[in-house]
């Protein structure tokens, strides 16, 4: 279960689950600090505040002058191997990202998309992974448990994996031509009053993760929708493409 907490002024949201594997860090941010629309992104931004709200943030979880990398998302089914520090300068361009370091975070940005965070029971690896439609429908997800086991050797039983704050099937309409690009039925909604069908990005990623070889009780889903949660959480559908952005964290403490 995802819990609120609040550190250094700084709202944030962790999983159970992950708490339990020390010693990863791992952290998903809200839209709350000491001011208001506490944005953590995009990368990019040249705005200092962004800057100083994301160091902030690392420090309020305990991973403070950790190096980041950013990934430059581009909703796809790219995987980027973190085997140093080097891409914590520019971003680097793919919509997930594994590692085995330690003292480094690896970061994703949202604003209803999914997030979803992975880490070995053992703590060997971890695994940050952006997923909206796109990258859902080219297996970003089941891609990047590969990756890790590929990678780093573990069992994919052993993985943890969380799906944080994200769109929910209740507000993401979507066409036709989204179904037949994901194509699992199983993953999409319809109702008498919904004029399309409404996706559910956060089970098409779990089936996903278990086709993948992830247990189900190892998977953790928030219920928390970013376009319904405006106290918490920014929405690109419900304010637009100049909202803020969610930073979702996970690394291996030295």
């Amino acid at each position: 279960m995802l819990q609120v907490r609040r550190q250094s002024q700084v709202t944030f949201l962790q999983s159970d689950m992950l708490d339990r594997i020390s010693p990863v860090v791992h952290a998903f941010s809200t839209r709350r600090g000491d001011r208001n629309d506490f944005t953590l992104g995009p990368p990019s931004s040249p705005n200092p505040i962004v800057q100083m709200n994301r160091a902030r943030f690392l420090a309020s979880i305990g991973a403070a002058g950790w190096p980041i990398i950013k990934l430059n998302q581009v909703h796809s089914g790219t995987v980027r191997d973190i085997d140093d520090t080097s891409a914590a300068g520019e971003a680097v361009e793919g919509d997930a990202a594994v590692t085995a370091l330690k003292g480094v975070i690896l970061g994703i940005q949202t604003a209803d998309c999914v997030p979803i965070l992975v880490a070995d029971s053992e703590a060997r690896a971890v695994a940050a992974i952006h997923a909206g439609w796109r990258g859902t429908a080219a297996h970003i997800a089941e891609t990047t448990v590969f990756r890790l086991v590929e990678k780093s050797g573990v069992d994919p039983k052993n993985l943890v994996a969380v799906v944080g704050p994200h769109i929910g099937p209740c507000c993401y309409e979507v066409g036709e031509e989204v179904v037949e690009a994901i194509g699992d039925t199983a993953a999409f909604e319809r109702r008498p009053e919904w004029p399309k069908p409404h996706l559910n990005l956060a089970e098409a990623n779990r089936r996903q993760l278990v086709k993948a070889g992830v247990s189900e009780a190892q998977i953790e889903i928030s219920a928390l929708c970013t376009r319904c949660r405006e106290d918490l959480f920014f929405s690109y559908r419900r304010d637009g493409k100049n909202t803020g952005r969610l930073l979702s964290v996970i690394g291996i403490a030295p």
